[in-house]
């Protein structure tokens, strides 16, 4: 792993299969962009939280891609199907991976 990032989505009660749908949709695009190593997706159903750990060649392609999707208005796709709206996203940023 290059760049880690980890997204976490947490879903309205009774929109946790919608989001998982737009997630599916969305995701295809995502891991076509430049930059983008891999993705992989992780549901936890007790808190109906998806989560993606994402592979990133840079932190600069990741925040490039942030950028474009402000820009394409997913956000206002996801903040009828987020726990507290698109401000509930959680990402954190980890970087690279430490040998110690």
């Amino acid at each position: 792993m290059k760049n880690l990032v980890i997204v976490e989505f947490p879903a309205k009660e009774d929109r946790f299969e919608d989001l998982k749908n737009t997630l599916k949709e969305a995701l295809v695009d995502t891991r076509a962009f430049e930059g983008c190593i891999s993705i992989d997706t992780y549901e936890d159903i007790s808190t109906r939280t998806i989560y993606l750990i994402e592979d990133w060649e840079s932190l600069d392609n990741h925040t490039s891609y942030a950028n474009w999707r402000a820009e394409t208005g997913l956000a206002d796709v996801l903040e009828p199907l987020l726990e507290g709206g698109a401000a509930s996203l959680k990402i954190i940023r980890c970087g690279k991976k430490l040998d110690i």
